[in-house]
């Protein structure tokens, strides 16, 4: 596309990448998004990769797509940013996926931008004016000038590109829309054989452009003007301007081995997402779990105090997630403190509150409970208004089971006797395994399971990995555009997922590396980091390689074999390796991948992460045994002299200058035979 030309666009409407935060903080939002791969079932669209999500198209647009069905709002979405990703890489992909948009849409106008915008730059004019005039249309404005009046120049009409341009207000168009402007009749006038007109069009452009502008416009203005200058014959000058050209963003004297990487980048996706910004300026709140990620046991963990703390500083509320059920929020909130978490009650949701507020919405008012748990299941059952009782005599609506490390055979077997006489059955989480110090203790799971099998009767369950508990933590502290951390992928990171709320895994619990990369679908994290530093933190988003690698941030190549060995820089990771955070980030992208095409986890060593500045993290083929020279050239002497032949009697036994000493020896014969 000529330099004169405007540039292809991504239909967000301040020309911007948007932030998370802007996109989720509006209220006439609702969630249908899926990252599941798309396939229409008549075959009359194109695919939507696994990965792609409707909360990536910009507030504005998700807002103007409000009237569709939630489902058919998530497909168009979808398309729409499949479209944007796709109109510089592949513009004819980018067109397939804004006309399924239109077939599914063709009433929204953010929908007809789409489509005006991509048949633009597949070089559909004719199409691409109907729909820039169908925008207009809806919108009753000047949108897409630029593009309507470069289209006409596509089509050979550059007197109608200028009347486009000379009736339009530019006043009313933000800065960069006015360059395009210019930039587009500039060519419009050489088309028309009047590259005078068309430089001093640039010129005046030029002379009024704020300091303060992007540079990027600046070059592109002064590239034009070069042209111009180069028609009219006047190249010493043109070559003055280039030579004065702001530079472009590439450094061309830096050898950038991420520039050669992203040459050959596609359009595949992850579930593993990146985030340019610290996580703490795009989530309003940490939905954050205790154990293993807080605190582990009664030991602290290193930074997550001072990373929650500084969060707070940045604008992301905390909320602390716990599937245990015995403390209060009082007593959490005591704990949190005695480790400097700055934290108070009103901060904590326990399973114990959520199983209690699904209660309340199944049951009568001051309904009947018999309860298996200890002061935090009893405090939450009594702030809903339930009546606690405690044998299975007083007809209880209800049995509740939460951890109760004082639980007895009489206790389960009179909970059993409730639900046999018909009360409903809870529990306030199924844990099958409490970390303690000394291993894996039994969760409350493990004992519900006891009541389960003897009433054949299965729980109405709540805390995590139920969705719940992530949506009453948010309402807890006021928060609409949450993100979880956690450390236990079946809990933590399921439930996230299930609550379609982005999650962060962090290395500091239960679930390390390995299990990371070979975590099933539904168990995936959004983000990965060492520890709740992470939130402070900008996260490398993984890409895909046309050659089937990824790579992310400053990793090594990541790749997965047909075996389902990974592989950094083609070195097969077959025992324990230390890795850097970003080549763990690549290897999750490739790691699940292959899993979801093979339906098997990968092959995996165990694995340390560390910090991209420090030097183990970087995987290297393993070095040649030192080869003992010295020793090398004795043995091929030894073997030199295994080939020379018997001595005869002629052949010395002593070499010359040594006659003394076979004199010496032949006169002490005798006395050898002697002794």
């Amino acid at each position: 596309m000529r330099g004169d030309r405007r540039e292809g666009g991504r239909f967000e409407r301040d020309g911007r990448r948007p932030r998370q935060n802007e996109r989720r903080n509006d209220v006439a939002y609702q969630n249908y998004s899926s990252t599941d791969e798309y396939v229409s079932p008549n075959g009359n669209e194109p695919t939507i990769p696994a990965g792609v999500s409707s909360q990536e198209l910009d507030r504005d647009a998700m807002r103007a797509l409000a009237t569709l069905s939630g489902p058919n709002r998530d497909i168009v979405a979808r398309h729409l940013v499949m479209a944007g990703q796709l109109i510089d890489l592949d513009p004819e992909a980018a067109y397939q996926h804004a006309q399924a948009a239109v077939s599914r849409a063709g009433r929204v106008d953010v929908v007809r931008e789409a489509a005006a915008l991509t048949a633009y730059a597949s070089g559909r004019y004719e199409e691409a004016l109907r729909e820039v005039r169908a925008v207009r249309r809806m919108r009753g404005d000047d949108s897409l000038r630029a593009v309507e009046a470069d289209a006409e120049r596509g089509l050979g009409h550059p007197e109608k590109a200028v009347e486009i341009i000379d009736a339009t207000d530019s006043t009313t168009l933000d800065l960069a829309e006015q360059v395009e402007l210019v930039l587009v009749s500039s060519g419009a006038r050489a088309d028309l054989g009047q590259s005078d007109v068309g430089l001093v069009i640039v010129d005046d452009a030029l002379a009024v452009l704020p300091e303060s502008a992007d540079d990027e416009l600046r070059r592109r203005l002064m590239e034009v003007k070069a042209e111009r200058l180069t028609e009219l014959g006047r190249v010493d000058e043109a070559e003055a301007v280039i030579a004065e050209m702001p530079a472009e963003v590439e450094d061309t004297e830096i050898v950038d081995v991420a520039l050669f990487q992203d040459a050959d980048v596609d359009d595949k996706r992850s579930p593993l997402r990146g985030c340019k910004n610290a996580l703490a300026e795009e989530y309003d709140c940490a939905l954050l779990d205790l154990d293993g990620t807080a605190w582990s046991g009664d030991e602290r963990i290193e930074h997550a105090a001072s990373s929650v703390i500084e969060a707070r500083t940045m604008g992301m509320a905390s909320a602390f997630v716990t599937n245990n059920a015995m403390r209060t929020p009082q007593q959490v909130a005591d704990k949190l403190n005695s480790m400097d978490f700055e934290a108070t009650p009103e901060m904590v949701m326990t399973s114990a509150m959520d199983i209690a507020a699904i209660m309340a919405e199944e049951l009568d008012e001051g309904a009947k409970v018999f309860v298996l748990g200890g002061p935090g299941l009893r405090q939450a059952l009594e702030e809903q208004g339930f009546e606690l009782v405690d044998s299975a005599d007083d007809e209880p609506a209800a049995v509740v089971q939460g951890l109760d490390k004082e639980v007895n055979w009489t206790l389960l077997s009179e909970g059993a006797f409730a639900i046999e006489r018909g009360a409903a059955f809870y529990a306030s989480n199924l844990d099958a395994t409490l970390p303690v110090e000394r291993g894996q203790a039994l969760g409350n799971g493990s004992l519900v399971r006891a009541i389960q099998h003897a009433t054949r009767k299965r729980p109405t369950a709540g805390g995590k990995p139920e969705p719940g508990i992530y949506r009453r933590a948010s309402q807890l502290v006021g928060a609409t555009n949450p993100m979880a951390v956690g450390d236990r992928l079946e809990t933590d990171i399921m439930g996230a997922v299930a609550a379609g709320v982005p999650a962060m895994h962090v290395l500091t619990g239960v679930h390390q590396a390995r299990a990371v990369l070979r975590a099933p679908r539904g168990q995936r994290p959004t983000y990965l980091a060492l520890d709740m530093r992470g939130m402070l933190e900008a996260h490398p988003a993984p890409k895909h390689h046309r050659d089937g690698t990824w790579t992310c941030g400053l990793s090594q190549v990541a790749k997965v074999t047909r075996g389902g060995t990974l592989t950094l820089d083609d070195i097969e990771l077959t025992d324990a390796v230390t890795i850097s955070i970003d080549s763990y980030r690549a290897l999750a992208a490739a790691a699940w991948e292959w899993s979801d095409g093979s339906g098997n986890p990968v092959t995996c060593p165990e694995i340390t992460v560390v910090d991209n500045d420090d030097p183990a993290g970087i995987v290297a083929e393993p070095e040649a045994l030192a080869v003992d020279t010295a020793a090398d050239e004795d043995f091929a002497v030894a073997e030199a002299a295994d080939e020379l032949p018997e001595p005869s009697e002629e052949t010395p036994a002593f070499l010359p200058g040594e006659e003394e000493l076979e004199a010496l020896l032949e006169a002490t014969a005798d006395m050898d035979d002697e002794a």
